[in-house]
């Protein structure tokens, strides 16, 4: 046991300094992610810490997987309405890591610790572009830790439990063309454009749960069930402004903010099934709690006349996603495939630049290689792309969004 915390300890130590999040990423593993993310009913190495805790009650000994997920947007904008102006995100690539870690009893008793980013936003636009008082530049990060136990009362059924600590940040930046204001009787502060609106903040500690039921009824399918509890984050950070007149400064005062943001609920259900001795076919559902994001709002510690607080109606939706993957072997290969079906819980009038989406459809492939009785490499590829449009938006802001998104996914595990 104290060999297993010792080489944890290390390995947080250097997958922490890679992370960069960048709301549900759903990339915590290159094997599953191979096979379309559909992983709840199979659960058989130490990312089950995710997609279903009951299956590390399966696993023997030590093992330790790490790896992250190289995530590339692009994203396109036709509008407003009527302007038809072409505009292109910043290219940026976002980089969720993932680590997990397990060592099992021999009492049925299976031990393990996680650490992965499993909700996170990004986007970046040129800072002039048509939009750049909605956004210019988004990020949410969330980072989970995630010490779990599971237990195995058969070999038909076992049992998960998983503790999460969660550590946030969040960052908004806009740019700003303030008009001529009337501060005083024959007194008219002139217009200031392109002023920078910097919010940037923390999140305090905040702590949920999750569990996971992994049952055999028959040798050659398995099912599983996985829920992940909501998480309200209360966000403390600081408000500034770039290039803002001095002239200015006491209608637009620097101070602190506060925010809070729910991270929703997750139910996923999965089977799988052993089609023959060495393909394995998968199918998962999964419904998301999206309705805990009603708003988007900001409370300044200092209001003026020219400068409240900050409320954008989001009005999310639950979402409904299935995916479908399957692992063919062959010696020391495994590949993969799989399909997900993505319903998107954005309601197209409330979609804004920071975020915007459409149900989609995705496509991913993947490859493992027992590289030795005790190491193995996945990779992975994953393709999103979908087209929306807006033509009766609450903020006012028309027009077509073209997304286009690769992902390619890596690990490596180790057992002993």
């Amino acid at each position: 046991m104290k060999k297993f915390f010792t080489v944890m300890f290390f390995l947080l130590i250097s997958f922490n300094i890679t992370f960069a999040g960048g709301f549900q990423t759903g990339t915590q593993g290159a094997r599953a992610m191979g096979m379309g993310h559909a992983f709840v009913g199979l659960a058989s190495d130490p990312s089950a810490m995710y997609f279903n805790a009951a299956g590390i009650a399966n696993l023997k000994g030590m093992n330790f997987m790490a790896g992250t997920t190289f995530i590339m947007p692009t994203v396109n904008f036709t509008g407003p309405t009527p302007l038809e102006i072409e505009s292109e995100t910043v290219a940026r690539t976002f980089t969720p890591i993932n680590f997990y870690g397990t060592y099992a009893l021999d009492n049925g008793f299976t031990f393990g610790v996680a650490v992965f980013n499993p909700y996170g936003l990004g986007s970046e636009w040129p800072a002039t572009w048509v939009g750049k008082s909605l956004a210019v530049e988004t990020e949410l990060r969330t980072f989970y830790i995630n010490p779990t136990v599971a237990y195995k009362f058969s070999d038909n059924f076992q049992i998960g439990l998983g503790f999460n600590y969660i550590i946030s940040s969040i960052l908004f930046y806009q740019v700003i063309d303030i008009p001529a204001i009337p501060v005083a009787p024959g007194v008219t502060l002139p217009a200031a454009p392109n002023v920078g609106v910097n919010l940037e903040g923390d999140g305090k500690a905040a702590y949920t749960f999750n569990i996971g039921l992994l049952y055999k009824p028959m040798d050659k399918l398995s099912i599983g069930l996985a829920y992940r509890h909501e998480a309200k984050i209360d966000f403390e950070g600081d408000l500034t402004f770039q290039s803002l007149p001095k002239t200015h400064a006491a209608l637009f005062p620097e101070g602190k903010g506060t925010s809070s943001l729910t991270m929703p609920y997750d139910l996923r259900v999965g089977l799988s099934y052993l089609a023959t001795e060495d393909l394995t076919l998968n199918l998962d559902a999964q419904y998301v709690g999206w309705e805990s994001y009603e708003a988007l709002a900001v409370d300044f510690d200092k209001n003026t006349p020219a400068w409240t607080d900050l409320k954008t109606l989001k009005n999310w939706e639950n979402s409904f996603t299935l995916r479908f993957g399957g692992e063919y072997r062959m010696d020391a290969f495994a590949f993969r495939a799989g399909y997900v079906y993505d319903g998107s819980p954005i309601p197209t009038r409330y979609m804004d630049p920071s975020l915007p989406g459409d149900d989609r459809h995705e496509f991913t492939i993947g490859l493992g290689y027992q590289i030795t009785p005790n190491i193995r490499a996945d990779v992975a590829y994953q393709f999103i792309s979908f087209e929306n449009t807006v033509d009766d938006s609450a903020i006012r802001f028309n027009g077509t969004y073209k997304n286009t998104t690769n992902l390619f996914g890596f690990n490596l595990g180790f057992a002993f």
